[in-house]
Order: C-alpha cells, then sequence, then structure tokens
C-alpha cells in the first residue's frame, strides 16, 4: 500500500496488510523450519539460499538491521521462493518423497510457508 506521493521503491507501512502479514509468516515459518529441521534436528535442511531470502525479507519487514527492501523487491522475493516451492514439490511427485516422517513433516511445512510467500507476494502494490 504505497501513497500517492511515495515512491514505488519505498516500503510501504510495514504491518499494515494482510499480504505483507502472509509474506512476513512465510518467511518467518522457512527460517523457523530451517533452524529446528535443518540446524537442530539434523534432519531436513532446507537450502541456504531459500532460508537467506526469506531471512531478508522478514528483516526487510520488520525493519531489522536498517535492511529496507521496496515492495517489488519482497514481491520479486515472494515470487522466487513460490516457485521453487512448486518445482521441488514437483520433483517429490515425481522421485517420490523423503522416507523419514520428520522429513516429510519438514517438506510439507515448506511448501505450506512457500505458498504463503507467495500469496503474500501477489498481494503487494508497488
Amino acid at each position: 500500500m504505497v501513497s500517492e506521493n511515495q515512491p514505488a521503491d519505498v516500503p510501504a507501512t510495514r504491518g499494515a496488510s494482510a499480504e505483507t502479514g502472509l509474506l512476513m509468516i512465510g518467511a518467518a515459518v522457512i527460517v523457523a523450519g530451517w533452524l529446528l529441521f535443518g540446524v537442530i534436528m539434523g534432519e531436513f535442511p532446507y537450502s541456504v539460499i531459500y532460508t537467506a531470502i526469506a531471512a531478508l525479507t522478514l528483516m526487510s519487514i520488520l525493519g531489522v538491521g536498517g535492511i529496507r527492501l521496496g515492495n517489488r523487491t519482497l514481491r520479486l522475493f515472494g515470487y522466487f521462493i513460490g516457485v521453487v516451492g512448486l518445482l521441488l514439490l514437483i520433483e517429490d511427485l515425481r522421485f517420490g518423497f523423503p522416507d523419514g516422517v520428520v522429513d516429510n513433516i519438514a517438506n510439507i511445512v515448506f511448501y505450506i510457508a512457500c505458498v504463503m510467500m507467495f500469496v503474500g507476494a501477489r498481494g503487494l502494490t508497488d
């Protein structure tokens, strides 16, 4: 939600829309999933690049570390993670899901977070 006087690359007010909330929650779930499943449990490591993009998205929305990404960049990150999630789901459907229960739970959590980021990104405006 960018006002008429605000340039498109300047972030809108964070937390003001449901779309931003979806993007933020999806990013937080990916980061938390990486910490829980990959680092703590050592079961299903999410890729570091997906986790880094989710962390940058989350930091920008929360205003942590002085990172200010515009809505266009946040939308790009959300679309990227959404497409990655779709491609990984297709790969799992084609070649089979992992054998472990924890790995499957981690997959499901990751796919849900990817959908949340994609839907949140679709709702962002310039």
